[in-house]
C-alpha cells in the first residue's frame, strides 16, 4: 500500500526522476538495483492509489451526470414554458 501521506504526483515525479537518471549517468549495478527497488515501489504506490481512486472516480462521474441530467430538463422546462407564452401572446393579436 502507499506510505501514508504520500500522494500520486509524488511516486510519480520520484519514478521519472529515477528513469532520468538512469537514462542519462553511467552509474554502477548497485545503484541500478537500488534505483530500480525504489522504481518498483513507487510504481506499485502509483498503481495502488489509481485502484483505489477508481471508485471516486466513478462517484463522481455519476453524480456530474445526474447533474447534467438535472439541468437538462430544467432548460427543457423553461423552453416549454417560452414557447407556451409565445403561443398565448400570438393568440391575444
Amino acid at each position: 500500500m502507499a506510505k501514508e501521506g504520500k500522494k500520486y504526483e509524488e511516486n510519480f515525479n520520484q519514478l521519472k526522476a529515477i528513469a532520468e537518471e538512469l537514462s542519462h549517468q553511467e552509474i554502477s549495478i548497485d545503484e541500478v538495483i537500488s534505483k530500480g527497488k525504489k522504481a518498483a515501489e513507487a510504481a506499485k504506490n502509483c498503481i495502488t492509489i489509481l485502484k483505489t481512486e477508481k471508485g471516486s472516480f466513478k462517484k463522481l462521474e455519476e453524480e456530474l451526470l445526474s447533474i447534467s441530467e438535472e439541468v437538462d430538463e430544467i432548460l427543457e422546462e423553461d423552453d416549454e414554458e417560452d414557447d407556451d407564452s409565445d403561443d398565448k401572446e400570438k393568440d391575444e393579436k
